[in-house]
């Protein structure tokens, strides 16, 4: 039987885009193709904090689409950091208080020495971590592993001691690893979960063993290899990002701006690089090896590639390809219709003319960071839950999932 990967990315707020995917293959598809679980589950960054819903409720995938729908209805923006009094006082403390006394330290470059709080990141995202730990069974979902419906789930965090993806895997006995990718074999939690979502700069790190982890999209935004390294020959991928046309990177003169980009502004498109523009030459990568196989059948007989995978494990090749075997790789990718920033923009005027209000915090980090809705669109869009926000793009995920129903179904074939 073919093993299928769900394969999540990373995003922040958009991450309510893959949770309509996935509530249109439970609710959507005929119930042969959505009731057929995913053997085995990556995810990075809010991709994580899905995976973990989805492997949560594996034991009854029709409650998949429901709960996971449910969890992103109800996050409000005060569950995922504190925006009250007491952390914008924490905040200025933790920055201006900090960096006055490490003036006037008579150690400037021991910082072991230096006293008082460091500024570690601007939001304390402590709400977070008590939302997914009371939403979510981590009994349940390491126990559909090991007695359940899934062979293996895989997160992926950022050491930041050396900068190097590392995987938290949990799976069944049986399953072995073939990548190359540092790999720690145990219970899936909420630590390391929100570790794989530590957004750089904006949200904590979080220590787990001697090691502190942050954003895994930071090295690794669509984790295809350590599915494929896991066994996998059918992905579902989804993208957080339209895919962009020539037609899209042509800038006019009209469209240049009146003045230099602001520290949003920049933040906005770091982020962009680091999430959201890696996914496109994965799938190329993926394309290129499919034509290798492919042609190589075609032109040397069908029986090539059990030669040549039988050769590479007699010449004892260390590479993970040589263990694992050269195979084609079948895979449905669904992105965005349509650019998320416009999304946000539309409900952004909306919220105005509503309930929305900036708490203390925002108001205090939008005059720092120069932050103007339109221009910093990039960067609100990641740290952005409001549910008028998170309703579109839910909606659009599904939308997007249900013009691709035959190619789903196909893909969800055993």
């Amino acid at each position: 039987m073919s093993q299928l990967a769900l394969v999540l990315s990373a995003g922040g707020a958009r991450g309510a885009y893959e949770a309509g995917v996935l509530n249109y293959i439970r609710t959507g598809l005929p119930k042969k193709y959505s009731r057929r679980n995913f053997d085995i589950q990556t995810g990075t960054s809010v991709g994580a904090i899905n995976t973990a819903g989805m492997a949560a409720f594996a034991h009854d995938p029709q409650e998949q689409g429901r709960r996971l729908k449910e969890l992103w209805f109800t996050i409000r923006q005060e569950k995922v950091y504190r925006r009250d009094l007491s952390a914008t006082t924490h905040f200025l403390g933790s920055t201006v208080g900090g960096v006055m006394r490490n003036f006037m330290s008579v150690n400037p470059f021991k910082i072991a020495k230096r006293k008082g709080p460091h500024f570690n990141s601007i939001f304390d995202t402590s709400p977070l971590r008590k939302f997914i730990g009371e939403a979510l069974s981590w009994e349940q979902l390491n126990k559909n592993v090991t007695q359940g419906p899934i062979s293996a789930v895989a997160i992926v965090a950022t050491n930041s001691a050396n900068g190097q993806a590392e995987l938290f895997l949990k799976k069944k006995a049986e399953l072995s690893y073939q990548g190359h990718y540092s790999c720690h074999e145990g219970p899936i939690t909420s630590d390391i979960v929100m570790a794989s979502g530590a957004i750089p700069i904006l949200f904590p790190t979080v220590k787990i063993g001697d090691f502190y982890y942050s954003d895994g999209g930071m090295r690794l935004f669509t984790p295809m290899s350590p599915a494929i390294q896991l066994g996998a020959d059918k992905l579902l991928v989804i993208g957080l990002r339209k895919r962009r046309t020539l037609k899209d990177y042509r800038i006019k003169a009209i469209d240049a701006p009146r003045q230099a980009p602001t520290i949003s502004d920049q933040l906005g498109r770091i982020l962009n690089g680091l999430f959201l523009d890696r996914v496109q030459s994965d799938i190329e990568q993926l394309d290129r090896i499919n034509t290798i196989v492919e042609e190589s059948e075609r032109i040397y007989g069908k029986n090539y590639l059990t030669k040549l995978n039988k050769g590479m494990q007699k010449e004892t090749y260390k590479a993970d390809i040589a263990k694992r075997g050269l195979r084609k790789i079948n895979y449905v990718e669904i992105q965005p219709s349509e650019f998320i920033t416009g999304i946000f923009l539309r409900a952004f005027e909306r919220m105005k003319k509503g309930s929305f209000k900036f708490s203390i915090l925002e108001k205090t980090l939008l005059r720092i960071m120069d932050v103007d809705p339109e221009s910093g669109s990039d960067l609100l869009s990641y740290i952005t839950f409001y549910p008028e926000y998170i309703q579109e793009l839910f909606d659009l995920g599904y939308e997007d999932a249900r013009r691709r129903r035959h190619q789903l179904i196909e893909i969800m074939e055993d």
